[in-house]
């Protein structure tokens, strides 16, 4: 009986540990689901500037691979795609607008 009762009380104490356990990690899980969200919406955000600085660079060399002259004479600029055209579409848009 004596037995059975130590066994009950070392059952309890488990318990309790593994409720601090438990405990600690919930926590750990929270703070890193958090740090988490942060960084995705930091990527996002440089996602959205790669794909506006990719979409302007190859109007860029478009143009210089049809008149690298331009580097040294100024010629009129081409007109670019806006950017927030460019961010909103889901696929890939012309650099230079018809």
């Amino acid at each position: 009986m004596d037995n059975l009762q130590n066994v009950v009380k070392n059952l309890d104490g488990v318990s309790k540990d593994a409720d601090k356990v438990l405990g600690t990690a919930d926590t750990f899980i929270s703070a890193t689901d958090k740090q988490l969200q942060e960084q995705l919406k930091q990527l996002h955000v440089v996602l959205l500037n790669l794909k506006v600085v990719t979409t302007h660079a190859k109007a860029l060399v478009e143009t210089l691979a049809e008149k690298p002259n331009r580097l040294i004479f100024s010629g009129k600029p081409a007109k670019l795609t806006p950017e927030a055209e460019i961010l909103r579409s889901s696929k890939p848009l012309p650099a230079k607008r018809p």
